[in-house]
């Protein structure tokens, strides 16, 4: 089941009026695929992969992680929809072993670059809390992020997540090395 966001923009746009959040499926496997690629390209530094590393990537190894996660009722991957085109995913991947089953990693949120800034990226992180509020035992979310992803951290600040760490240097990017930034929401206390 889909989740419609209305765009509450004042600008007039012919685009983004509706879009539908569901879990991703097998047959989401291209869109995945070029919204990543899309991603990358634009912003490498939010990214722990290149862009080089992600174009070998198969089709069938996208499809594959994607009929792991649909037969996982732990772990989720969200995408938003315009039509049929995948403009923003979000994920969610649950710890295994009786000591860390308390936590779920947050993962993989992008939005196409033209769609950001217009809310997409706050309804999937909202879809993902609301989800683990509801359907899973989880006490904890937690999630790295690039400290070059500004807007992301602050959407993560505005959601309730609390900084918890640095890792400094943690990727490397031709020479450029970017932080890390650990965060985490106590899923205990009141949404």
């Amino acid at each position: 089941m889909g989740v419609l966001f209305s765009s509450e923009s004042s600008e007039p746009t012919d685009s983004l009026q509706k879009v539908i959040v569901r879990e991703l499926t097998p047959r989401d496997a291209d869109g995945f695929r070029m919204l990543r690629l899309n991603c990358i390209k634009h912003d490498p530094y939010s990214f722990s992969v290149c862009l080089e590393e992600e174009r070998c990537i198969t089709h069938g190894q996208i499809y594959s992680m994607l009929v792991r996660f649909c037969h996982c009722s732990a772990s989720k991957i969200w995408g938003a929809f315009i039509g049929e085109q995948l403009i923003g995913m979000i994920g969610l991947e649950t710890l295994l072993g009786n000591v860390r089953q308390h936590r779920g990693i947050v993962t993989s949120l992008c939005v196409l670059p033209e769609y950001r800034g217009s809310g997409i990226g706050r309804v999937l992180v909202e879809v993902l809390i609301e989800h683990v509020r509801n359907n899973t035992s989880l006490r904890t979310l937690v999630l790295e992020v690039s400290a070059t992803s500004t807007a992301a951290i602050r959407l993560y600040e505005e959601q309730g997540f609390m900084h918890n760490g640095i890792e400094y240097d943690a990727l490397c990017y031709d020479g450029v090395y970017v932080n890390l930034y650990r965060m985490n929401l106590d899923l205990t206390r009141d949404a």
